[in-house]
C-alpha cells in the first residue's frame, strides 16, 4: 500500500475546505495558499486512486485562475458557485471516492478528453484524420 497516498489526499482535502470557508468570506486573496507544494508532491503516473487527486487539482488551479482573472476565465462557473463545488469535492476526498460531481468532472478530469490512439491494419475504415 502506498503510504504517501491517505496523507496527500487528507492535507488536499484540507486546503481545498479551507478555501472554500475563504471563498464564503469572500477572502479570495488567500485562496490557493500551498497549491504549488502539493503540485510538487503529487505523484505522476500513480495507481488509479491518484486520479480523484489530479481531478482536485485541476478544479483547484482552475479555481485559483479564476481568482486571478476576477472570475472570467472560468465563465462556465460563476463566482458563487466555487464554494459549493469545492465542498462535494472535499467531501469525496474524505469519503476516498471518485469525484462525484457531474460539472466538476465534466470540466477538470482530463482522462475522459484523452483521443484514443488511432487503430491500425488492413481491417478498418479509412479516417479523414489518416491524412492528418
Amino acid at each position: 500500500m502506498d503510504a504517501e497516498y491517505d496523507p496527500i489526499r487528507k492535507r488536499l482535502a484540507a486546503a481545498i475546505k479551507r478555501d472554500a470557508a475563504l471563498h464564503k468570506l469572500r477572502r479570495y486573496d488567500k485562496i490557493g495558499e500551498g497549491f504549488l507544494d502539493f503540485r510538487s508532491q503529487l505523484r505522476q503516473g500513480g495507481d488509479q486512486r491518484y486520479q480523484k487527486l489530479v481531478v482536485a487539482m485541476q478544479f483547484w488551479d482552475a479555481w485559483i485562475l479564476a481568482r486571478n482573472t476576477d472570475w472570467l476565465e472560468v465563465e462556465h462557473i460563476p463566482e458563487a458557485t466555487w464554494a459549493a463545488l469545492a465542498d462535494t469535492v472535499v467531501g469525496d476526498l474524505l469519503a476516498d471516492r471518485e469525484i462525484t460531481d457531474t460539472r466538476v468532472r465534466a470540466a477538470f478530469d482530463l482522462t475522459s478528453t484523452l483521443e484514443l490512439p488511432k487503430r491500425t491494419g488492413l481491417d478498418r475504415e479509412a479516417s479523414p484524420l489518416d491524412d492528418v
